[in-house]
């Protein structure tokens, strides 16, 4: 396998619905969040294997890394969704031991240990080409793009004030303190990928797609979408499978709604629509948000 495609992007940008209608077609299996690079602030892989698993030069070692993965278990550095929810069903001695040959034979590296982890899982369920949500990270598209230079990168993003709203969780029991500073860091964030996207925006193998454009027109969006990853349109990706819960009505949407793309407005302050706008003005017209609405 050599080219992967890797959704990137911020958090409550929608990254479950596109992980889902890429699922949907039949030449692509789809990998769940990963969290297998973060930002120093949070644990990732590379905490799980300093931390839970040693040295790699070990053949147990080796052996218990693979055992940790799939055991479902809340060990530090491996505790995102696909950890958690999703690799216990895919634990079987088969696959197991393949992995474990693969890095056995190999560096010991990290993009090592990935590529056998998603390229062993994708050929024992019966495929070619996988699409990992992977990271939600921007900026590390350089590794991503070392480690599988034909891979293809789904940047997604959203409007921010969309993801502000989301990420300060308005619904019901969900509200949470300090939504404020919830609503600058996700500013800050948004400011920090629009310069990603600008810096990478040239790269062939890397393409920008918007929330917005997706709950509009599905159809026309996930047709570009299929044309830039280089896999076949199938009507199947029209109805991808039930994604997360809004976290503005708490409920999980199984289409697509192009007005559920801004439930946003009815639980914003006027005041926290100024400000979000003043701040991320610039980056909304990188992304290609023109005044605050979405442009062609």
């Amino acid at each position: 396998m050599d080219n992967p495609v890797f959704i990137v992007g911020l958090p409550r940008t929608g990254s479950t619905l596109w992980l889902n209608l890429v699922s949907k077609n039949p030449e692509i299996f789809g990998i769940g969040e990963l969290l297998f690079l973060t930002p120093p602030w949070r644990k990732d892989f590379r905490y799980f294997l300093k931390n839970s698993v040693g040295d790699l030069s070990k053949e147990e070692n080796i052996r218990k890394m693979i055992e940790l993965m799939f055991s479902g278990n809340m060990t530090q550095g491996i505790t995102a969704s696909f950890w958690q929810y999703e690799a216990k069903k895919f634990d079987t001695p088969d696959l197991k031991e393949s992995i474990y040959r693969r890095v056995l034979e190999s560096d010991k590296s990290l993009s090592s240990i990935f590529r056998a982890f998603i390229e062993e899982i994708s050929s024992k369920n019966g495929f070619d080409r996988c699409c990992v949500k992977f990271p939600v990270f921007v900026n590390y598209i350089p590794e991503l793009l070392k480690w599988y230079p034909n891979c293809k990168i789904i940047h997604i993003t959203r409007d921010p004030r969309a993801i502000a709203v989301s990420r300060a969780g308005f619904h019901g029991e969900k509200k949470i303190k300090n939504r404020e500073l919830m609503m600058l860091f996700a500013m800050a964030q948004y400011i920090w990928t629009s310069k990603l996207h600008f810096k990478y925006r040239k790269i062939n193998n890397y393409a920008l797609f918007r929330y917005e454009d997706l709950l509009a027109s599905p159809e026309k969006t996930i047709r570009r979408l299929c044309d830039f990853a280089e896999i076949d349109f199938d009507p199947q990706m029209l109805t991808p499978q039930e994604g997360q819960a809004s976290s503005i009505t708490g409920k999980k949407s199984t289409g697509f709604n192009g007005e559920s793309a801004y439930l946003w407005k009815d639980v914003i302050t006027p005041m926290e629509e100024k400000i979000i706008t003043a701040f991320t003005v610039k980056s909304m017209k990188r992304f290609g948000y023109d005044g605050g609405m979405v442009s062609g």
